[in-house]
């Protein structure tokens, strides 16, 4: 009886995820087809928001980068929170401070606020003194081109709230072993969140090409400032669920902005243990479908290793696991394709190969061990404030006390 209830589960699992990347495609579709928004009379200030922690090698690329944006400078305000660094970033900030006066605004951490995951703390710090209309937010590791900032406003109608970009790995002098594999996994997160923005679902984004209203972040939750990772995921399920704001997915080149790919596979690990240890933390919708996902990928190499037992078992998991990478080669063809990055499907049969193991390991890993990130062991919640610690409006953390934040175990 067990084979005849794998097989009927196996083929309701198969038709449902054809089913859903048909759904993707069709969510990529509406995103190039879109009419274009019309232009304002007016340019909304903007403030461009940075957590930086010891960046010391890369940060200067990224202000640089910043220093030449063709939108109106009158209405640009940069922000960068050092959060905490023992190298040379808080003297580069001075020294750009001292040549960008009036536009660049460096603010300085010497700790983090307890129940605060580090980042957001400093996200929720330089929020304190932004006056933009329109927050933009990036990592001190990107480089965008000059149109990045214009390109993400031109996108916002009356009733857009949120807008996204893509990011990319920008070339590196060694590569690694692995590399086109990462960078074409790299660019399905974004194309998986443009296609589920172009059906309206948000599900995540990517936190260092993210730009919102400042009144509607205000009017959300905000960031979920115990959960270590996940600023951009929490705010934009957040704005969603407000119900009366667009999320956009800009598909212009010049929107996108390119980010320092891991170095070696340490690196990449905890990357993406600590991208995967957010996703039980979603809203319940979301959790709902990546859980669902979660369970197809993992039924496929359950399947496989029961064939040892049942080659029933095994040709039913090789069957799935054809609907998965055909089905996943063509939503993959056409977000390289809308981006503009066809030269990376040719790491798709590789990248094929080790999605699933990836996928399943992130996710335990990351639920349920330690990653490291910034030089720091972290888990998914930082522990909890107690009253009267930290207070929080609109979102916006303030911090109350001078305790640092204890990473909970």
């Amino acid at each position: 009886m067990l084979f005849p209830t794998i097989l009927i589960f196996l083929g309701l699992a198969n038709s449902i995820y054809a089913y859903l990347n048909r759904n993707l495609l069709k969510g990529l579709n509406r995103l190039a087809s879109a009419p274009p928004i019309p232009p304002t009379k007016l340019l909304p200030t903007v403030t461009v928001l940075i957590a930086a922690r010891n960046e010391e090698s890369r940060i200067r690329k990224c202000l640089d980068c910043l220093r030449i944006q063709d939108y109106d400078m009158s209405k640009l305000q940069i922000i960068v929170v050092d959060d905490r660094s023992d190298d040379a970033t808080p003297d580069i900030l001075r020294e750009y401070a001292a040549v960008w006066p009036g536009r660049f605004d460096p603010v300085t951490l010497t700790e983090t606020a307890t129940g605060f995951s580090p980042k957001k703390y400093a996200l929720s710090r330089g929020l304190q003194k932004a006056t933009g209309e329109i927050i933009v937010t990036t990592d001190a590791d990107c480089i965008m081109s000059p149109a990045w900032i214009s390109t993400l406003v031109s996108e916002y109608g009356e009733d857009t709230g949120l807008v996204l970009g893509l990011t990319t790995y920008y070339p590196i002098e060694k590569e690694m072993p692995g590399t086109g594999i990462q960078a074409l996994d790299f660019l399905s997160h974004g194309v998986v969140a443009a296609a589920l923005i172009g059906l309206r679902f948000p599900v995540h984004g990517n936190a260092n090409n993210i730009s919102y209203r400042r009144k509607v972040y205000d009017q959300s939750a905000g960031f979920a400032t115990d959960i270590v990772s996940g600023d951009d995921d929490f705010l934009i399920q957040a704005i969603h669920k407000l119900g009366k704001w667009r999320i956009r997915y800009s598909i212009k080149p010049e929107s996108q902005v390119q980010t320092e790919p891991p170095l070696n596979l340490e690196q990449f690990w905890e990357q993406r243990k600590r991208w995967a240890s957010k996703t039980s933390l979603y809203q319940p919708k979301q959790t709902a479908f990546l859980a669902g996902i979660f369970a197809y990928y993992a039924s496929i190499p359950l399947c496989i290793l029961a064939g040892a037992f049942n080659r029933g078992f095994l040709w039913a998991g090789l069957a799935s696991w054809a609907v998965k990478i055909g089905t996943d080669w063509l939503v993959m063809r056409k977000g390289a394709g809308l981006f503009s990055k066809p030269e990376l499907m040719r790491h798709f049969p590789a990248t094929s190969l080790v999605h699933i193991p990836l996928i399943i390991a992130a996710v335990v890993a990351g639920s349920f061990g330690e990653f490291t990130w910034k030089g720091q062991k972290h888990r998914r919640r930082v522990q909890r404030m107690s009253p009267g610690s930290v207070q929080s409006s609109s979102g916006v953390g303030r911090r109350a006390s001078g305790e640092k934040s204890k990473i909970s175990s």
